[in-house]
């Protein structure tokens, strides 16, 4: 057979079913055959590791227990023999016996590049009791032999079913050939020689007669392409029809091009024939192609909403006349993302829509520069509803609300009206008449802003700037940025109220020790008189009020030390309910009986606190509550109960922690408290009551022991009248152990040892010495600190105990005390003070103080000191 003829066979024969028939079946031969052989030769390869497996197993039951025995005898011969044996096994190579890392005994040999499987037995000897460990066994086994007789079986397997898929390819491509692909050749033949001269040829195939009553594909595709033949001589009758349309579009899609980036169409649809200009083309992405199914190339472009969405109206537009007009999104046939304004309108004749028109705008431009603007807005809404201030724009002439930001519609609400803008932020700035603002509260151009600051009708503090900007319409408008520095304000005024309080407690500091020293000679000799006095005479009545009126001016003394910083009494744990009840029955008896008293005790909570001072706080907040009634009478409300602030939406004041507070809340309905002087209660001195009727101490008090015990103290108004006062401390969970009392039967500890006793105020000095000689002991009294040491230093066993004053000139009694201290170190020392803030408790027991006391120094105190530390010296610091 010539080269070309046999050329030209091939050539036929590689674009023919036959081939792709030949192909499908090689392929398919092939998976089958890869699917098979791998899994066969997987079970072979599984089969082939367990043998090894076996092998390792028979070396671990066969031979380990015997060689480890050889091993313990180190008998080399046995161990030799062991080793070769267990190398006459299929897979094994090499064998190694290792004792600490080290190769005792070999036997075989690793070839270099050969894949082998190691296992390792660990060798036993069991010796008395237990067992020893001598050695590991290292065994290896090839897989090159696996490996061999994996390929060998691969080999046979590939081999046999080539052979196979040959035999059985070759077997369906004759009989394919004679029942389907000569007849399928000359249909190709036919369909390729066909001209339009030559329709009425009919299509016959040589040596095959068509079965009529029983046609298969072959009879059914000749079939089909002679009644195709018989279409198209019609087809090519209307096609000129078509040609002739074309030509009267073209006038069409001259007059539609003039648009901007417009196409026209227009459907037939008696013909269900759709026309396109060129225009529509370019925005769908297509080649120019008045064969293309239109309608079916124009919605592949949109997504499935928009297209059911065009569909339905396009439908509904044919059967019943709608038009429609659509923004819609579509993704071109070159992957443009494109937005498209659709329309089409419904042309009838008599009452039958014959025809649809219409257009399609490309709008993607004027989209996205709306979607710009929209981001834009939204952005610019975002970062106003973000900013912790108020922002609103309001018409310069109306004040008209033109817009509000977040915070200011959930502060002031959404409704919220120019007029009371006006009011809550303009009023008072037209009061103020900040530089540049007009009478009716105008606000210079836009180079230029108003800031001020107010306080509006809410109570809140604003700073507020003004600016003149343009708005979206181009008119000027007034935009508002308004800052709430209500709690800054808060702040600033707890500051000066704690600068002003710590001021008062310097100068309270700076007075109780003077008049601690003159209440200690009134209060001391005062003592002694009564001591000499006959009983029941005026004189004795007279040097009682004295005395109480002393002690008065001690409890006033002790008011005051409360706003000093180191004037702290001592707090412990404290149970407040039993302390409030306490007070309270005194209160009833000391206040009018117009004045009726309620009360809610709640709280079992502790505080850390002074149970005194709960007692004062107390009947000075319902002493104020029943003056304010004095005159009509009322109700005198008190509460005791828990609050968790910050918690559940409780507000916390600004110098609080959130957590747990004890509440005591005392209300009353009197007159009330004025605005003016709400902020000025709390300081000291200060009073509304008239000459002789009040210190201005009492709220002072209570607001520095408040303080000092970490709580708040508020006052508000009592609606409908009257005030209110809540006070916030914070609940601690310690306990407190009472002491028991000591026994109190009127009888004063004396003695008679020999104490010295320093003070450089002589009265004070002669008066302790004249009390100190009443109870037994033997005073020797001096005024001068260093000659106080000069006489201890020549006789210190004279001494029992040295009484000495802590403010002195020269030598101040700490120092008194460190040199007595270092000449008799068991020297019981007393130190007294109207007042100081140089030494804590802790202090004074390092120096080896063992007590000291506060002036004024009274009597019975004065015996009990002085008796135990006597009877007890250097059991640790007292205080009386």
């Amino acid at each position: 057979m010539p080269f070309h003829r046999i050329k030209t066979i091939s050539r036929r024969l590689k674009g023919s079913l036959a081939a792709k028939q030949l192909f499908y079946i090689l392929v398919f031969s092939f998976l089958i055959t890869f699917i098979g052989t791998s899994f066969n030769l997987f079970l072979e390869y599984r089969k082939d590791l367990s043998a090894v497996d076996d092998q390792f197993t028979q070396v671990r039951e066969g031979h380990l227990e015997s060689l480890s025995g050889s091993l313990w005898q180190l008998d080399d011969l046995q161990i030799t023999t062991h080793l070769n044996d267990m190398l006459t096994m299929r897979d094994l190579i090499y064998l190694e016996i290792r004792e600490n890392g080290e190769a005792l005994f070999t036997a075989g040999r690793l070839k270099e590049g050969e894949q082998w499987v190691r296992r390792g037995f660990d060798m036993f000897f069991t010796h008395g009791s237990g067992q020893r460990h001598i050695g590991v066994l290292d065994v290896y086994a090839s897989l090159e032999g696996v490996h061999r007789r994996l390929y060998e079986r691969l080999f046979v397997i590939l081999v046999t079913q080539a052979l196979k898929t040959l035999l059985v390819s070759m077997a369906i491509l004759a009989v394919l050939h004679r029942l389907v692909t000569r007849h399928i050749t000359a249909i190709a033949g036919y369909a390729t020689s066909i001209r339009p001269q030559e329709l009425g040829t009919r299509l016959e195939l040589l040596n095959r007669k068509a079965d009529p009553e029983c046609p298969d594909e072959i009879d059914e595709l000749v079939s089909s392409l002679n009644q195709m033949r018989q279409r198209l001589y019609h087809d090519m009758e209307r096609r000129k029809a078509v040609e002739h349309q074309l030509a009267r579009n073209r006038a069409l899609l001259d007059e539609t091009q003039r648009l901007s980036n417009i196409g026209g169409w227009e459907f037939h649809v008696d013909d269900e024939l759709f026309l396109w200009t060129n225009q529509l083309y370019e925005i769908h992405g297509l080649e120019v192609d008045p064969t293309l199914d239109h309608f079916t190339e124009s919605m592949s472009c949109y997504c499935k909403a928009d297209g059911e969405a065009v569909s339905k109206a396009f439908s509904q537009c044919v059967e019943l006349g709608r038009p429609y007009d659509l923004d819609c999104e579509i993704t071109t046939h070159k992957g443009e993302k494109k937005w498209i304004r659709t329309t089409g309108r419904p042309v009838f004749d008599g009452e039958k829509v014959v025809r649809v028109v219409g257009n399609m705008m490309d709008i993607t431009e004027s989209v996205k520069a709306e979607e710009a603007q929209r981001r834009s807005l939204k952005t610019l809404k975002t970062v106003l509803d973000s900013v912790d201030a108020i922002i609103c724009v309001s018409d310069t002439k109306t004040f008209k609300i033109l817009f509000m930001n977040k915070a200011m519609i959930e502060s002031f609400g959404e409704g919220l009206t120019g007029q009371e803008y006006h009011a809550l932020f303009m009023a008072g700035r037209e009061r103020e008449g900040p530089p540049g603002s007009s009478p009716r509260g105008g606000i210079p151009d836009s180079a230029g802003a108003l800031v001020w600051e107010s306080r509006n009708q809410a109570g809140a503090f604003y700073i507020n700037y003004e600016r003149s900007i343009q708005w979206v319409d181009g008119r000027q408008v007034r935009f508002h940025h308004g800052v709430d520095i209500t709690q800054i304000k808060k702040m600033e005024e707890e500051l000066r109220q704690t600068h002003k309080m710590e001021a008062i407690g310097g100068l309270a500091g700076g007075i109780a020790h003077d008049f601690n020293n003159i209440l200690s000679s009134v209060l001391g000799y005062t003592e002694l008189a009564l001591d000499d006095v006959t009983p029941d005479t005026r004189l004795e009545g007279y040097l009682q009020e004295i005395y109480l009126a002393g002690t008065r001016a001690v409890t006033l003394v002790r008011q005051i030390l409360t706003f000093a910083r180191q004037g702290d009494e001592a707090t412990v744990p404290i149970r407040v309910k039993p302390v409030v009840e306490e007070a309270l029955k005194l209160i009833r008896s000391s206040i009018p009986s117009t004045v009726e008293i309620t009360r809610d005790i709640e709280s079992e909570s502790n505080i850390l606190g002074n149970e005194t001072q709960v007692h004062q706080i107390l009947m000075n907040l319902c002493t104020n509550a029943a003056s304010a009634m004095e005159e009509e009478g009322g109700v005198l409300d008190v509460k005791l109960f828990d609050t968790a602030l910050g918690y559940g939406g409780t507000p916390v004041p600004v110098s609080l922690l959130p957590g747990n507070y004890l509440t005591l809340r005392v209300a009353d309905t009197g007159c009330g408290i004025p605005a003016e002087v709400k902020s000025s209660i709390f300081e000291p001195f200060f009073t509304t009551k008239g000459p002789g009727e009040g210190t201005g101490m009492g709220l002072a008090m209570v607001h520095g022991i408040v303080k000092k015990w970490g709580g708040e103290i508020k006052v508000e108004d009592n609606i409908p009248r009257g005030a209110v006062f809540t006070v916030y401390l914070p609940v601690t969970e310690e306990h407190r152990e009472e002491p028991e009392p000591p026994p109190d039967d009127g009888i004063l500890p004396t003695g008679g040892e020999r104490i010295l006793v320093v003070d450089d105020e002589p009265p004070i000095a002669r008066m302790i010495g004249k009390i100190l000689g009443r109870l037994g002991y033997t005073a020797v009294i001096r005024t001068d600190s260093v000659e106080a040491l000069e006489l201890f230093q020549s006789g210190p066993e004279h001494f029992d105990l040295v009484m000495t004053d802590m403010t002195m000139p020269g030598m101040t009694g700490e120092l008194l005390a460190e040199e007595l201290l270092r000449i008799r170190p068991d020297l019981p020392v007393i130190l007294c003070t109207g007042y100081s803030t140089r030494l804590s408790e802790e202090a004074l027991e390092e120096m080896g103080v063992k007590a000291f006391m506060i002036k004024p120094i009274v009597k019975k105190e004065l015996a009990r000191v002085v008796r135990r530390l006597l009877d007890e010296t250097g059991k640790g610091i007292e205080k009386g």
